[in-house]
């Protein structure tokens, strides 16, 4: 006789099972829970604790014929640290993005957050998420089930803003935010220069135009509040109502 399993998803991992909640099927011999969960299609990266019959149970947990597991992603409970199957993250927020979420990107780039972009290799990627202890950014979640990845996160969307949006709310973004701080083209620092450094490096008409400019200490790309900025400003402002931004 065939083993059978039930799995009930709550809250925002349902977003990574169409919608549904309840799986009964069978597993492989031996097999665990964290094994079950990601075959549904959910990244161990996206649960936050599992309970089995009211107890709290870890990923290593082998499944038994009739069991009915409840799986949780993160939230306001206030479960401890010692019953989480992946660790919250704390503190500020780096990220290292997949090579689809340009976009995306840029944007957490405009907020001065921290976003590494441009990895082509996977193996990289997670080479740089593990080591650095960064947030991966991902659309592929079959990325995020290698079991040395600490700190990774599916993004639904695939609209760039509402991507934001998503990574926005979870990461608290609004408290570490740095508005134009960070090159949109490389992540380095954008530091305020002297007027007179730029000279002859911009045009001319800019030059005359405007008081303020930037430079990235990264890769020198010169910033400077044009009509460009004030689309920045207004992108921002729907986050950060009552911050007074600064071009640098």
């Amino acid at each position: 006789m065939s083993l059978s399993v039930k799995i009930r998803f709550f809250g925002s991992l349902c977003d990574l099972t169409k919608g549904r909640h309840l799986f009964e099927f069978v597993p492989g011999v031996n097999q665990t829970i964290k094994d079950c969960i990601e075959r549904l299609g959910v990244p161990h990266t996206e649960v936050s604790f599992i309970t089995l019959n009211g107890s709290f149970v870890d990923f290593s947990r082998v499944v038994c014929d009739g069991e009915t597991y409840f799986v949780y992603p993160e939230s306001d409970l206030p479960i401890e640290d010692v019953y989480l199957v992946s660790p919250r993250f704390v503190g500020e927020p780096r990220f290292v993005l997949d090579i689809h979420l340009g976009k995306l990107a840029k944007l957490l780039r405009i907020f001065g957050i921290y976003a590494e972009y441009g990895i082509l290799d996977d193996d990289e990627i997670v080479a740089r998420g593990v080591s650095m202890g960064y947030v991966i950014l991902t659309k592929d979640r079959k990325l995020l089930m290698r079991k040395e990845i600490k700190y990774g996160y599916v993004v639904r969307s695939d609209d760039p803003y509402e991507q934001f949006d998503e990574v926005y709310r979870k990461y608290n973004l609004g408290k570490w935010a740095s508005p134009f701080s960070r090159c949109l083209v490389c992540n380095g620092e954008i530091l305020e220069v002297d007027k007179r450094v730029v000279e002859g490096r911009v045009p001319i008409r800019v030059f005359e135009l405007n008081e303020r400019f930037g430079v990235c200490s990264s890769c020198g790309k010169i910033y400077w509040p044009g009509t460009h900025y004030e689309h920045m400003e207004a992108f921002v402002s729907r986050y950060l109502p009552r911050r007074v931004l600064d071009p640098f």
